[in-house]
This record gives C-alpha cells, structure tokens and sequence, in this order.
C-alpha cells in the first residue's frame, strides 16, 4: 500500500509537533478528523509512523553526546552492532559496508562520563569523539526524502 499526499501532510504536521489533535490537523488540511484519525492509524500499524513522543535535546540538558566508530572485520560487525545496542548509553547503531559500527551515545556531562562508558567496551578498536558543539539537531525526514520513497504515490 503506498502513502499519498495526504498522507505526506499528515506525516510532515505530525513530525512538527506530535501534539496536534487529529481535530486541529483536519481543519489545517482541511479533511474530517476521523480521516486523520484513521490515516494517522494506518501510518502506525504499517510501521511508517512508530510513535508519537517528546523529543529531547540531551546537550541542553547537559548531557555528552559522543560517536564511537568501531573498525571491526565486516563478518564480525554485526555481533559488534548488537552487541553496542545493549548499552543503555548507546541510542542509535549503524554499520557500514566496510565493517565499521557507528554508535552514538549520550552520557553524563565531561569526560568522566565517556570514560567510564569507554572502559565498558573493553578492547574494542575503536575512535570515540565527544561532541563539543550542536550546531543542527532535527529528528525529521525532509519532504523531499519522503516523496522519493518508493511507497510514495503522488494524486494528480
């Protein structure tokens, strides 16, 4: 089943600010709001939309964030990924084609705390790099990128 522009609008409102009503977004898209209602469940039960949540900003409140690029053999890479995401520190995990995992992590504010995650990984080789400054934090995926999905079809 593939997502349409209405659809799109729903995502890109929702994306914004996950506290609009169903109400107040079909006024705004002009739709019934049991459309949006009903859209909006759809998108959840097709995995497009995971959940609606208040989205922080850990260097604001304090917190370090950090990378942690992990230079493993590429048949060992996945065990590495999974064995990174078992970490309450780690929030998001990546690999690469080469083998490399990608991890990021938020602990608590100075070096102590990347330390002591660091010394929990034990002899991993890898590079970590603490972030010093945020210049841009968005958790959305741009319109362009969601009309270029495959599941897009656009209504004429």
């Amino acid at each position: 089943m593939k997502i349409d522009n209405l659809d799109l609008e729903i995502i890109k409102n929702l994306q914004q600010d996950a506290r609009l009503s169903f109400r107040e977004l079909g006024r705004k898209l002009g739709v019934p709001h049991t459309t949006v209602f009903t859209r909006a469940e759809r998108l959840l039960e097709r995995g497009i939309i995971r959940n609606f949540s208040a989205i922080l900003h850990p260097h604001d409140l304090g917190l370090q964030i950090g990378f942690i690029i992990v230079d493993s053999p590429p048949a060992q890479s996945k065990d590495t990924a999974r064995r990174l995401a078992g970490f309450d520190e780690v929030r998001k995990v990546y690999r690469t084609f080469d083998g490399k995992v990608i991890a990021k992590i938020i602990v608590s504010e100075g070096h102590h705390g990347l330390e002591e995650f660091l010394m929990k990984l034990g002899d991993l080789n890898m590079k970590a790099y603490p972030v010093h400054d945020v210049v841009k934090y968005d958790h959305t995926i741009p319109e362009s990128g969601l009309k270029n999905l495959d599941l897009y079809k656009e209504k004429k």
